[in-house]
């Protein structure tokens, strides 16, 4: 099974991109990146979705094969229903103004 870090860093080389492009492509530091790719730290969800956007490739095919990141990914579970992570993004997309309202506030105050 193909883990996420192994996914970004293949998408990633595919582009001919180094760990500090992709970084700044994402704004996020090049440590970063390497957490990802190495399998100690996973992006947030809106770093998936750019993942995705900027390589073209659907966040399934991103994430699906990596057992760990699945189970860190907390969605409501029915006996009959599983949730996929389309679904939660189209029930729960207003959270993303609040929290990146949240985490703006916290980024601009450590300045």
């Amino acid at each position: 099974m193909m883990i996420l870090g192994t996914r970004i860093k293949e998408e990633r080389e595919k582009k001919g991109w180094s760990q500090n492009d992709l970084a700044e492509k994402l704004h996020v530091s090049r440590q970063s990146v390497s957490k990802w790719e190495l399998g100690s730290a996973y992006p947030d969800i809106e770093r998936l979705i750019q993942i995705s956007d900027l390589f073209n490739v659907t966040l399934d095919s991103l994430i699906k094969g990596d057992n760990r990141l699945q189970k860190n990914i907390k969605v409501e579970h029915s006996t009959e229903y599983h949730m996929n992570v389309w679904d939660f993004l189209s029930r729960y997309w207003w959270l993303i103004f609040p929290v990146g309202g949240f985490l703006y506030g916290i980024l601009n105050n450590l300045r």
